[in-house]
């Protein structure tokens, strides 16, 4: 099951979660969320998100909560302007001896075009550029003696530029992501160390 072909921004924050796990502290710029255990970031919408987090730049943020990552659901208000909607397949991290560390579960923000005021309905429902990437650990990868932080679920929230848009249920998998020259170099100086 362990692929070569991992982004290696998946791995450095995989690996950046166990770290934090351990007691360690988070080596990039974030900000920790206190938020619904049930729905977590997922009643905030991009926006709201970008207002009140920190971040380097403006299309990405990185946000840490602490909730049970088995009830998180897609919170889907009469007042939102749209939702969270999660891909149902997970994707495993593994690490250099091929033990699963954890998953990533990629959702998108979808909102509804209601520019005439009109009703929402789900044919005026349309993808927005913005994604959601959650990694959370494996039970078993950690010793539970190591553990100093339980139910750690680390989100990006980036925006994205997709390559091709001909296949709606292939293009998730083909959307490149937006990163500036820094980000790049630290991830590839994560990946040295």
């Amino acid at each position: 099951m362990g692929k070569s072909n991992d982004h290696p921004m998946d791995k450095e924050m995989m690996n950046n979660l166990v770290k934090y796990v351990i007691g360690k502290p988070f080596p990039r710029k974030h900000t920790v969320m206190d938020v619904d255990d049930v729905y977590g970031i997922r009643v905030f919408s991009p926006s709201q998100i970008l207002e009140s987090t920190k971040g380097t730049k403006n299309n990405t943020r990185l946000l840490i909560t602490f909730q049970n990552r088995e009830n998180c659901k897609i919170f889907d208000s009469k007042e939102a302007p749209g939702f969270w909607k999660s891909t149902p397949k997970l994707k495993g991290i593994f690490d250099a001896n091929k033990r699963h560390i954890g998953n990533i579960k990629i959702g998108w923000y979808y909102y509804y075009n209601v520019d005439d005021g009109r009703d929402k309905s789900s044919s005026r429902l349309r993808k927005s550029e913005w994604q959601i990437r959650e990694y959370y650990l494996a039970p078993t990868y950690l010793p539970q003696s190591k553990v100093e932080r339980k139910n750690v679920l680390l989100t990006m929230m980036i925006k994205t530029k997709a390559a091709n848009n001909n296949n709606n249920d292939k293009s998730d998998d083909k959307m490149q992501i937006v990163l500036d020259k820094q980000e790049i170099m630290q991830s590839l100086q994560c990946l040295q160390l």
